[in-house]
């Protein structure tokens, strides 16, 4: 008899955060990014059921009624102003709004099929997003409601301010919980920067087309880089709606099914794995001087940012001004640092 062919899901969310973020954060983004990092709402969810050659045998999405038709909970997300296309969407009957509970029964369905169910950051989506989206909904229908969101006020302000919390030490890297229940977890970004990513070829087109992280420290690894490096188009700009994204992620994972097997569990910081930029630059005994003045000016723009925001820098902006300055010393680049 043969073999079952191997299933997966593959999952990709939007968030907002909790509508009292902005009143916390004041004016200050960092701030307000760090609430919507730690405690992320889902208005938008989106999944693919697909083989390891990247064939999609079904897809879903969803806009949440909690989150996304409540305007003080949508106007938090980074990408509110997507919501003209959302409204189009469902004009055209491309998507639809329904409750969270409801989707959320569709979604244990479908991950009852699959032989692992991931993300391109599962850390994010299966270990954040949807747990907090799930505690916010369980509060929301609840009479503690008001209670419960002045110990969030409380614990958000703390993370604002740049509190971190403890490391939970039962973490499960394989397995994503919910509901009483169990699922096989994979995560697509640790696979692919460990299959397809992490070799020279990646990193020079990285210069090449300027994909550096915002301190321009490291080679960008999301789907988005990942997805122009694989198909040469270095053009491409991920649309940044749930389904959407999942189906790019999905091409992703039949690259590294291709040679590898998808294994299980989330693999922390990935993108480390690639090396710093500088490091790369600096590896040859004669100087690449374009490549390295893309990386320098990526760093400038980065300290410059934060010379705007601040008279000081922080231990690692000071950091990465030393890093400069021998880029600039080994390139022959005058350095204004």
């Amino acid at each position: 008899m043969a073999n079952k062919k191997k299933l997966y899901l593959m999952l990709d969310c939007e968030t907002a955060t909790l509508p009292f973020a902005d009143e916390i954060a004041g004016d200050n983004p960092e701030r307000k990014k760090r609430i919507a990092i730690a405690k992320p709402l889902i208005y938008d969810i989106g999944w693919t059921m697909t083989n390891r050659a990247g064939d999609i045998l079904e897809s879903k999405q969803f806009l949440i009624a909690e989150t996304f038709a409540v305007p003080a909970v949508f106007n938090t997300a980074y990408y509110a102003d997507k919501r003209p296309i959302y409204i189009e969407m469902l004009r055209k009957n491309e998507t639809s709004i329904k409750p969270w509970n409801e989707v959320m029964e569709m979604l244990i369905s479908d991950m009852s099929k699959v032989d692992g169910v991931g993300a391109f950051n599962s850390m994010f989506d299966f270990k954040k997003a949807i747990p907090f989206t799930e505690l916010y909904i369980q509060e929301l229908y609840s009479t503690n409601y008001y209670q419960w969101e002045q110990i969030q006020r409380k614990s958000a302000a703390r993370i604002a301010d740049g509190e971190r919390n403890q490391p939970n030490p039962d973490f499960e890297a394989e397995i994503f919980r919910f509901r009483g229940r169990e699922y096989p977890l994979f995560d697509m970004w640790g696979l692919a920067t460990t299959h397809l990513l992490n070799n020279s070829t990646y990193k020079n087109k990285c210069l090449e087309h300027a994909m550096l992280t915002n301190s321009g420290t490291f080679f960008k690894t999301s789907a988005e880089s990942t997805f122009r490096y694989l198909c040469d188009k270095y053009d491409f700009v991920e649309s940044h709606t749930a389904l959407d994204d999942a189906i790019i992620e999905s091409y992703i994972l039949s690259k590294v099914a291709k040679k590898h097997s998808i294994t299980m569990g989330i693999k922390f910081f990935p993108f480390r794995d690639l090396g710093a930029t500088d490091e790369f630059c600096m590896r040859r005994k004669r100087a690449n001087k374009r490549e390295c003045e893309t990386v320098y000016c990526a760093m400038a723009e980065y300290i410059n940012a934060k010379l705007d925001e601040a008279n000081e820098l922080s231990n690692y902006a000071v950091g990465l001004v030393h890093r400069m300055r021998r880029l600039a010393e080994y390139a022959g680049i005058q350095c204004d640092y």
